[in-house]
C-alpha cells in the first residue's frame, strides 16, 4: 500500500465528537453525499476514528480525525494505492489526471465544512 495523495482540514468540533461521526457512518455517508452508488462498488472498514473505503482495482480512501490545536480536530483524507498487479502504472495514470490532488484537497475541506455544519445543528 502505497501513499498516493493526502490532505488535511481543520474541524472545530471536538475529536471525540468527530471520531463518532466517523465510528457511526455519519461522516462516509456525507463524503459520498451525492453519489448514492458510489456505496455499492466500495468495501468499508472501520477502526476506532477511522474509516478506510476500498474499491476498483487500485484505490484505496481513508478518513482520520487526530487531535489539533486549541481544541480542533484535524481530518485527514489519504488515497492509497493498493494495486497487486500493474501498481506502477498507478501514479502514472494519477498525473494524467489533472487537478485530482486539489479534488483530494476540495473534498476534505468540504468534509471539514460538513461537519462543522453538522454539529452546530444547521446542516
Amino acid at each position: 500500500m502505497k501513499l498516493l495523495f493526502e490532505a488535511s482540514a481543520p474541524v472545530r468540533a471536538p475529536l471525540a465528537t468527530v471520531r463518532r461521526l466517523i465510528d457511526d457512518g455519519w461522516l462516509l455517508n456525507a463524503f459520498f453525499h451525492g453519489r448514492p452508488d458510489a456505496l455499492s462498488y466500495v468495501d468499508v472498514d472501520h477502526a476506532d476514528g477511522v474509516v478506510g473505503f476500498q474499491g476498483h482495482w487500485w484505490y484505496r480512501g481513508e478518513i482520520a480525525a487526530a487531535e489539533g490545536p486549541s481544541g480542533q480536530t484535524i481530518l485527514t483524507y489519504r488515497v492509497f494505492n493498493v494495486a497487486t498487479r500493474a501498481a506502477w502504472a498507478v501514479p502514472l495514470a494519477n498525473r494524467l489526471f489533472i487537478g485530482y490532488d486539489r479534488s483530494v484537497r476540495d473534498g476534505v475541506t468540504g468534509l471539514a465544512e460538513a461537519v462543522d455544519a453538522h454539529v452546530a445543528g444547521t446542516a
